[in-house]
């Protein structure tokens, strides 16, 4: 069995509903920029989360300043955002929660430009 296998079953539409109960929630595509741009949900903000370090520790504070705020967020799968979502709870983002994968997503899709 695979870690794939593993994770926990997210209904991504499910969440994304439950979302639109908090004024303050922020959904985040933690997947590299090539693949948002491919297409993303809607009013999602890319912060990549190849790796959670430093550098992407800089990214959350300066995108998302509120610490109190509903923090929904989403990858391919549902790993790369279930490890993003854990980094950003030791953070102190107790809101930080993985919704799984776009890859079970069943709405509307934006597409955008890569900026290099």
């Amino acid at each position: 069995m695979g870690y794939y296998e593993d994770l926990p079953e997210i209904d991504i539409n499910e969440k994304l509903e439950d979302m639109k109960l908090f004024e303050n929630a922020v959904l985040v595509d933690v997947r590299e920029p090539s693949e948002y741009a491919e297409g993303h949900i809607p009013g999602a903000v890319n912060l990549e989360a190849k790796r959670c370090n430093r550098f992407f520790r800089k990214q959350v504070e300066a995108v998302l300043p509120d610490k109190t705020a509903h923090i929904y967020m989403y990858c391919y799968s549902g790993a790369r955002s279930g490890m993003a979502a854990a980094f950003l709870r030791q953070m102190g983002y107790d809101r930080a929660e993985n919704i799984g994968g776009f890859e079970s997503y069943t709405g509307p899709v934006e597409h955008s430009e890569i900026h290099l």
